[in-house]
């Protein structure tokens, strides 16, 4: 919202310009021409805002200037530029996918993403030959993507066995670990992944070693970086906190024991006690939880298992990202509705669904400047008619990339 002394500011600048509408929904002529296709076109998007986080504010405007979001101003307020202002529109961050793979080039990401209204996506794990493609993101022109690089792992551990092997790191000392961070950061890595998980076979899988767990964490915080943990089996969840996690990606749903696989959940349906102390932990120290329920539901392992922890760990204020874990189980691209409807089902109310797609997402990636309306952040917005429910966000009005109109 802008103060009173910004209000003054820019109403110093309206008197020679004249409001230039939208009504029925195509772009102002005044953006029609190259300034539509330029980040540093100036426009206002009018309707009702929904900033990613906190309320929404019926009757506003959101004011672009060089790719970057301006200010919120009430609608009247914008009359140094062409303002674009739709019946009913509701104006929103563009949808992060936290949690994909396999989208590497700047075409693909346009392609398979921005072009359905997907502004950012979260490379959850890939080669390391993949970062400079992920890394090229023309402002105006595709998907900004968040990398990891290769997942780390300890010797013989998850993803070593399951996936093609330059899909991780092998770690093997907290030396190499420490490392292995720098040099991922040095490659422009905007995260760093972790596993801890057991598998399902016969014998688990090795883990991290407490030290070696803790110095990847720590060289990643010293160095501004994100720490994402693959955790599927809850056996993983305390030694990844411990450790120092920020994020933990698929909702543990099973527990490896020496007699078999155990429930996580007793037999009126909650979560274990065990269980509820440490998503308690999660939710009081700010670690998200990127559930990823669109791809563990065709898993043997659906059910209650996936959707009760969610709505538990949601219930306690902990922060939900939306990620889908594209392409994996034939989850789709273009825009994860979804993963939407399965975070509702899980409990989400349609306010946090979109939180999940858009504030937390952007935080989970480590993509500061995305995935709120307010001063400073890119201008990556979508325009839908009415809420943005699911089926809305699948047909947007518009598109909005670092300021430039998509569609």
């Amino acid at each position: 919202m802008l103060s009173r002394r910004d209000f003054l500011t820019v109403l110093a600048r309206v008197a020679p310009f004249a409001w230039a509408l939208s009504p029925t929904g195509p772009i102002p002529r005044a953006l029609a021409g190259p300034d539509r296709t330029s980040p540093g076109a100036i426009f206002a998007l009018a309707g009702t805002v929904l900033p990613g986080r906190g309320d929404h504010l019926p009757g506003h405007a959101v004011l672009i200037r060089h790719g970057r979001i301006e200010a919120v101003a009430p609608a009247g307020l914008p009359r140094d530029r062409p303002v674009v202002a739709l019946p009913d529109a509701w104006i929103l961050p563009g949808v992060i996918n936290a949690h994909c793979h396999h989208a590497h080039t700047p075409e693909d990401r346009r392609r398979l993403w921005l072009e359905s209204g997907v502004t950012a996506l979260g490379d959850a794990a890939s080669p390391l030959a993949a970062l400079p493609d992920l890394l090229r993101s023309p402002a105006g022109t595709t998907a900004t993507a968040s990398a990891c690089g290769p997942m780390l792992a300890p010797p013989g551990g998850y993803p070593l066995n399951a996936h093609n092997r330059n899909m991780a790191l092998e770690i093997t000392s907290p030396a190499q670990g420490e490392d292995a961070v720098r040099w991922l950061a040095d490659l422009g890595a905007g995260a760093v992944k972790i596993a801890f998980e057991p598998g399902s076979g016969p014998a688990p899988l090795p883990l991290f070693d407490a030290a070696t767990a803790r110095a990847v964490c720590d060289t990643a915080r010293r160095l501004g970086l994100g720490v994402r943990a693959h955790v599927q089996d809850l056996s993983g969840l305390e030694p990844a906190l411990n450790a120092g996690v920020r994020t933990i990606e698929h909702v543990p749903h099973v527990l490896r024991t020496p007699d078999g696989p155990a429930p996580v959940l007793d037999k009126s349906g909650a979560v274990l006690p065990a269980y509820r102390t440490l998503l308690e932990r999660m939710a009081r120290d700010g670690v998200i939880l990127t559930p990823t329920l669109d791809v563990l539901s065709r898993t043997p392992w659906g059910g209650p298992a996936l959707f009760e922890p969610v709505r538990t760990f949601h219930a306690m204020g902990g922060r939900v990202a939306l990620g889908n874990d594209y392409p994996y189980r034939r989850t789709d691209a273009g825009m994860p509705a979804p993963e939407m409807r399965l975070l509702a089902e899980a409990g989400l109310p349609p306010e946090a669904v979109v939180e999940a797609a858009t504030a937390n997402a952007a935080e989970a990636c480590g993509l500061r400047d995305r995935g709120l309306i307010a001063p400073g952040m890119a201008a990556d917005l979508l325009v839908v008619r009415g809420f943005p429910t699911p089926d809305a966000l699948q047909d947007p009005l518009h598109i909005v990339k670092d300021g430039v109109f998509i569609r």
